[in-house]
């Protein structure tokens, strides 16, 4: 499925918008929110969403929820393999890996990122990792 949203201004950009600068500190310049594509990627295995943003053809975004700290241990080298790949493929400039989780301990966080940073190519500076509370995710209804 595959949703745009080529209006930044519309209540889906809009809210999306902030959530990118605001929760995951972009600095993007306005005109790369004007346009907008938002799909839905493959189902996960454990139960949870998975959805693939572009933001004017600059910004990759995995956005990740409704998996487990287990799960997110598990599958963070896929994603963020995958992510990077598609994000050299489309020649785009970052990708984000946004994961949202509720209850996150100090461990689990410190694993999660440890893993990212496994997968990830040393030295890029392209690749970022958020973890964020679930509630944050929902409330950008895409």
């Amino acid at each position: 499925m595959s949703t745009s949203v080529p209006d930044g201004a519309g209540p889906a950009g809009a809210g999306l918008e902030r959530f990118v600068r605001g929760t995951l500190g972009c600095t993007c310049p306005d005109a790369v929110f004007e346009r907008i594509e938002v799909r839905e990627g493959p189902s996960l295995p454990a139960g949870g969403r998975a959805r693939r943003i572009t933001i004017g053809g600059r910004l990759l975004i995995y956005l990740v929820e409704g998996v487990s700290v287990e799960h997110v241990n598990r599958d963070i080298q896929a994603w963020t393999l995958s992510g990077r790949i598609d994000r050299d493929g489309a020649n785009m400039n970052r990708f984000r890996l946004v994961i949202g989780l509720d209850g996150l301990s100090t461990t689990d966080a410190g694993e999660i990122e440890r893993a990212f940073a496994a997968a990830s190519d040393e030295g890029d500076d392209r690749m970022h990792l958020h973890v964020v509370e679930s509630d944050s995710i929902r409330a950008l209804h895409l």
